[in-house]
Formats: structure tokens, sequence, C-alpha cells
């Protein structure tokens, strides 16, 4: 089934101002309709019904002999005087029989525009009658608890208007939403980094056209990012296989160095072969971490078990502590509301907090301390390791969690690769974990948290 063809938004809004204007004549010749199909049941009357009503029983009142012989029509008011204008008679209230006693003395009449007056001259009497100018009900109850007709028809126009702009305008929105649908499909797919995905098609021309650019742009992010991929997963590949091949000759030029350092050697000599042995174990890190970069890049593979935490955190506290010693650096760690069981994989777990606890370690000055908290929180294990080093930069708490990065004062170091925080941080968050970086208020020194859920 074809694609129906695309329609200007030009031609939609005409269209809608069509609709528009078709609706609000509607909804004034609606009302109109309804008072000329009321009065043709004499339910309303005209504008003039009462002036001619008014008009035609001039002469009757003015030839009677009595007066109360004369049956008023509905909406019309009366005054009778006598000859000094003396009232005799009204059906007014108050305010409208002095209104008429003052069209009797002076042939004025009220302000309002909606009241006529007609003088009628008896035998005897006078007669003043006052009628309603405006459409009118026949029903003397209608009249007394209804609006007008004309208020009524204004009203039922501003109604209809009103009804008929929320109506179009609603249809119309809902109608231009729907021609939204598939960019906001689109747009959520892309932010869920989806690319796989069939455009949609919509039917107004310039929707359309924004549709068939995001589409282009998709393809075209899709294809660089998949060549994107493939170049990473080669790299990733090369590098897993260089590694693995630099161990064979790393691991015979070890054998060979300690044989070499078995053997009866001068200073000099047994100097070389340390020169050698130390390389051969700094090459080995470097082996370590290209390994690592593989596998924090690609994610761990966790082998989860039931860890005794109690047991664990005194396992920590001997390891750190031994390193304490050897950089002569104080240790304060202490643990609270711990769980009894924590499941994690142990080994990646450890080895996370000890990356962060070698980075305190190098940073710290020579007879400081580092300090180190575990506590359980909420079903959450939190590990935080504090140093009371130069702290971290605005540069470093931006990008120190990144591969390969490394700040300025640790660059003169041939033992930081830029490598620690981001392998911890692959392996808390493989954990569904956070790890937080920031500097301790107290001692001015980095802190780190690991948090955890137990």
């Amino acid at each position: 089934m074809g694609i129906k063809k695309p329609t200007s938004l030009k031609t939609i809004f005409r269209r809608f101002l069509l609709m528009l204007l078709g609706g609000l004549f509607g909804a004034a010749a609606v009302p109109f309709l309804f008072l000329i199909i009321t009065t043709s049941l004499g339910l309303t009357a005209y504008g003039n019904y009462s002036e001619i009503r008014a008009n035609e029983l001039a002469p009757i009142l003015a030839s009677a002999p009595d007066f109360y012989d004369v049956q008023m029509p509905t909406g019309i008011g009366y005054v009778l005087f006598d000859k000094n204008y003396q009232l005799i008679d009204s059906n007014l209230d108050e305010n409208e029989l002095e209104q008429a006693m003052r069209y009797a003395a002076t042939g004025v009449g009220g302000q309002s525009l909606k009241i006529g007056y007609l003088f009628i001259t008896r035998e005897n009497e006078y007669v003043v009658l006052q009628y309603y100018i405006g459409a009118q009900y026949t029903n003397e109850w209608m009249n007394g608890h209804l609006p007008s007709p004309d208020i009524l028809l204004i009203v039922l126009i501003a109604a209809g208007g009103i009804f008929v702009c929320l109506f179009l305008t609603a249809g119309f929105a809902k109608k231009l939403r729907l021609q939204l649908v598939p960019l906001f499909t689109a747009t959520s797919e892309v932010a869920k980094q989806n690319l796989d995905f069939e455009m949609g098609h919509s039917t107004i021309k310039e929707f359309e056209d924004v549709l068939v650019s995001f589409s282009r742009m998709k393809e075209s992010l899709s294809a660089s990012l998949e060549q994107q991929w493939k170049a990473e997963q080669m790299q990733k590949g090369q590098i897993a296989a260089l590694a693995h091949d630099l161990k064979t000759p790393l691991t015979v030029i070890q054998g060979n160095a300690d044989l070499i350092r078995e053997t009866k050697l001068d200073g000099e000599q047994r100097l070389y072969a340390e020169y050698i042995s130390s390389s051969s174990e700094q090459m080995q890190l470097y082996i370590r971490t290209l390994i690592d970069i593989s596998r924090a890049a690609d994610g761990y593979q966790l082998h989860m078990e039931d860890i005794d935490l109690p047991a664990f955190a005194e396992q920590l506290r001997g390891q750190i502590g031994a390193l304490c010693r050897m950089k002569k650096i104080g240790l304060q760690m202490e643990s609270d509301h711990l769980p009894d069981v924590l499941s994690a994989d142990k080994l990646l777990l450890e080895r996370a907090i000890m990356n962060v606890v070698n980075n305190a370690l190098d940073y710290s000055p020579r007879d400081s301390f580092i300090h180190i908290s575990m506590t359980g929180e909420k079903e959450t294990l939190k590990i935080t390791v504090t140093d009371a080093g130069p702290g971290f930069s605005q540069e470093d708490l931006l990008h120190a969690e990144e591969q390969f990065y490394m700040a300025d004062r640790s660059r003169n170091s041939d033992l930081h690769f830029g490598m620690g925080l981001f392998i911890t941080k692959s392996v808390v968050k493989r954990h569904g974990g956070q790890l937080i970086l920031n500097n301790s208020e107290k001692t001015g020194g980095a802190q780190v948290v690991i948090s955890i859920p137990c």
C-alpha cells in the first residue's frame, strides 16, 4: 500500500481556518434559527410585538366605556389617571410607575431604550401604556424567570462560538500530535541508544521532510557507530592478542634472569641482572594492565558468591595495613552496621577496593594517614576511602573515572596508567553500584565512595 501524498501545513491551516469560520457561522445561525422556530410556535415574540399590540390597543382603550373591560396583553403595563393626573390604578412597580408618571406629565420617557410609552386620552381619564421593546416570551412565567430572548440569543451565540473554537482547536492539535508521533518515537529510540528501528511517516509535508532527514541522520549515525564499534573490537582483540603474545618471551626473559642471578656474578653483572629482572616485572605489569583494559571495556564477568562481610573486612584490614606500613603511612579503619553476608564477586570487589587504596597511598604524604570506613546503610554497603593528599582538582572530578586519564601530579610516576578508577568503576557498576568522587572537608584530601547494594 503506497504512502498518501503529504499535504503542506499551509493547506492544513487554510482548511482549519475555513472550518473555524464555518463553525462560528453555524454557532451564530443555530440560535437565530431556534428563535425563529420558537416564534413560529408562539413561544416568543419579535422585538416590536409589544409596540404593535399597544398601538392596536390604544383606540380600544380610548373608546371603551369601562377601562377594566379591556384585557391587557402580556408584556404591556398601564397607569390610569384622572383628569387632574391623580393616580387611580397601575400594574407597574414603584420605579416603573415613577417613570410612567413623568412621561404623562412631561412627555419624556425614561433612559432605557428598551421601554416605550403611549399616552391615551379617555373621556374622564388618562392612560399611559408601557411596552417592552425587544423580543420576549409569550408566557409570563418565562418572562419572569428566564433571560430575555435577546440576551439568551447572545449567550447561545457566545457559548456556541467558544465550543466550536475549543472543539476544532482540540481536534486540530490532536491531529498534529498524531503526525508527530513518528518523530517522538524516533527520538525516544535514539535516546535509548537503539538505531535499529523502522522510521514512521507523516501525511504533512513539512513533518515528513523532518522524518526523512532524521532517517538519513539515523542511517549515517548507525553506519558510523558500526564502523567505530568494529574498530574498537579490532583494537581490543589486538591488545588482548599482543598481551598474551608478550607473556611467553617475558617468561623466558624472567626465567633466564633468575638463572643468571643464581650464578657467580661480580657486582656490575649482578646490577645488570637486577635491571633485567625489574624491567621484566614492570613489563608484566604493563601486560596485566592491557588485559584489564580489554576486560573492563567489555565488562567483567561476575562470579557471585556469598561473602562473610565481617571476615572480608578483617582480611582487607590486614592487606591494607601491610601496605601502609611499607609506605610509612598510618591507617584508620572502622566498620559499622555491616550485614553478615554480601552477594558479590569477592576477587573483583577486593581488587576494586585495593585500586582505590593504592591511589590513596600514592598521593598521601609520608607520615600522614588514610581513613577507611565500611558501613551498612539502608541495604547498601558504603566503603569510603579518604587520604590526606592534595585532593582532586576540578578536572580530576570530571575525568578521573575515564580510561587512561592521568592527573598532572601523577605523570612523573612510571606506574600510573590512568586505569585504577576506570577499572574500579567498571567493577562497581557491574555490581549495580555507584562510584562517587569528592574531596574531604576534614582532611582536604581525595575521598572515594564505593556504594554497592547488599
